[in-house]
């Protein structure tokens, strides 16, 4: 009976000690306002995963996209990213990482990035990206 606290106890610890060492989800907003993203570059690290609010403070739609990348753990799209994404067909390329937003509203997208490098993001509605509407995400190591 002894043994098996102890395993039970030894488990329990293990556990624990991993939740713990868990490092927080990184958290980053990007605004669109005036065709532009608020930030056009920002850092993030290899294997955290990563909550990405995007608020539109413009009067048309915009999106954030990555057409490749290597993630794990990517939330499903919602309903206004899923109608966005099939609105523009070919013109969104089908990235690994999208999500939309209307005007005035904010949406997000949840992640876990795995490989460092430098991936550029931009708004796939036509015209939005030659307009300024890029930025860089560069993935850390861990």
């Amino acid at each position: 009976m002894k043994v098996r606290a102890r395993g039970a106890l030894a488990l329990t610890a293990l556990v624990l000690a991993a939740c713990a060492s868990a490092p927080k989800p990184q958290e980053v907003t990007l605004t669109a306002t005036n065709m532009t993203f608020s930030s056009s570059s920002f850092e993030v690290t290899a294997g955290v995963s990563v909550i990405l609010t995007l608020v539109n403070q413009d009067a048309l739609e915009h999106d954030f996209s990555i057409l490749e990348i290597p993630v794990e753990s990517v939330s499903e799209p919602d309903a206004v990213s899923a109608e966005h994404q099939m609105e523009m067909g070919e013109a969104a390329a089908d990235p690994v990482l999208h999500v939309a937003v209307q005007p005035n509203e904010t949406n997000q997208l949840t992640f876990t990035p795995t490989k460092p490098g430098t991936y550029e993001f931009y708004c796939t509605v036509p015209g939005h990206k030659e307009a300024g509407m890029v930025g860089t995400m560069t993935v850390l190591p861990r």
